[in-house]
């Protein structure tokens, strides 16, 4: 019997241990949704999730320019400028020389010369227009003996015909004393203006010469001091130099104009040497002229390229000669430029005919 006794009583201490253990604390009135012991768990991170990434196709930035619209490189002696980018476009550079002698600059593109924008002498201020086709880095090639500045401005959304005024192949400016031969300058084909200045009081001779080969008298006055304009037709393109023989100071600026905007031709006059700006003329044109000189006056037309459309003489103290000038487009329109060669007041005046 104390058995049984002993035995229940260790089952009912085993059944209590394990109610306490699990019981859960209830209030009369209120349902109490058992809350769960929390346990330390561990988050397994995937290893062989594999990440996606999407590609981005990414562009190099076009390089910004020195300063905003320009680039300005200042520089001493010869020397190739470091990279500049430029647009396709027509730009506009000015070029100063503070020093003497020859002053050269070439636009460069990979190293190799692709334009010459200026070949001055001396003391020199100017501008000039380039056209880019394609975008990318550029240089400039320059030859001087002094300090210089060039300045790029542009693109324009232009032609560079537009920008003529500015170019004339440059404007050069060749001077000297005395007797002596200029620094190698550069002519286009086409018409090149030379106006010329001579303070001595002797006689001058100016002769061109290319590749070493006389190729026409520039000027050739007897006694100065004088000034003069002439025209020169260039043939070939190259590397010219200007003879001079005299005592005395000279000068010549030299340009090659081409015809922008010409206006048309009804009159023209003037007193002495001049070079005209480009006329529209429009068929054959009945010329009356007058010249008051003691010399008789030549006037030469020359379309750009330095074609000569008319050749054309007034005699010394003619007051109403008449000269037919024959157009050789055939009723159309030609675009001319004229050389006088006088040494007093002379007249033109033209009719259609």
């Amino acid at each position: 019997m104390k058995k049984y006794l002993l035995i229940l009583a260790v089952v009912l201490l085993i059944a209590a241990a394990a109610f306490g253990a699990g019981c859960i604390q209830y209030i009369p009135g209120q349902t109490v949704t058992p809350t769960p012991t929390p346990s330390e768990t561990m988050t397994e991170i995937p290893t062989d999730v594999p990440t996606q990434v999407t590609a981005v196709q990414t562009q190099t930035p076009k390089p910004q320019m020195t300063q905003m619209p320009m680039h300005q490189i200042d520089g001493s002696g010869t020397m190739q400028t470091w990279q500049i980018w430029l647009d396709p476009g027509v730009s506009i550079i000015t070029g100063k020389n503070y020093g003497t002698g020859n002053f050269v600059v070439w636009l460069c593109e990979n190293g190799q010369h692709v334009d010459m924008l200026f070949n001055e002498l001396n003391s020199y201020e100017g501008k000039t227009a380039f056209e880019i086709d394609d975008a990318g880095y550029y240089t400039f090639d320059v030859i001087a003996s002094g300090t210089w500045q060039l300045i790029v401005d542009g693109p324009y959304d232009a032609s560079i015909a537009s920008f003529n005024t500015y170019r004339s192949n440059g404007i050069m400016f060749i001077t000297g004393s005395n007797s002596m031969t200029s620094a190698p300058f550069t002519l286009e084909k086409g018409v090149a203006v030379f106006n010329g200045y001579y303070q001595g009081t002797d006689s001058i001779s100016a002769t061109l010469y290319v590749n070493g080969v006389s190729a026409g008298m520039i000027d050739s006055d007897s006694r100065g001091p004088a000034k003069t304009q002439a025209v020169y037709p260039v043939q070939v393109a190259g590397s010219y130099t200007l003879n001079v023989d005299t005592t005395g100071s000279w000068g010549f600026e030299v340009t090659q104009p081409l015809p922008v905007n010409p206006i048309p031709f009804s009159s023209i006059s003037g007193n002495g040497d001049e070079v005209t700006q480009y006329y529209a003329i429009t068929g054959d044109q009945m010329l009356t002229m007058s010249n008051s000189g003691t010399v008789p006056a030549e006037l030469i037309f020359y379309q750009a390229d330095g074609t000569v459309v008319g050749d054309v003489v007034i005699p010394a103290g003619a007051t109403d000669s008449k000269y037919l000038l024959k157009n050789p487009k055939a009723g159309g329109t030609v675009v001319c430029l004229v050389s006088v060669s006088a040494n007093g007041a002379w007249s033109v005046s033209g009719t259609h005919s």
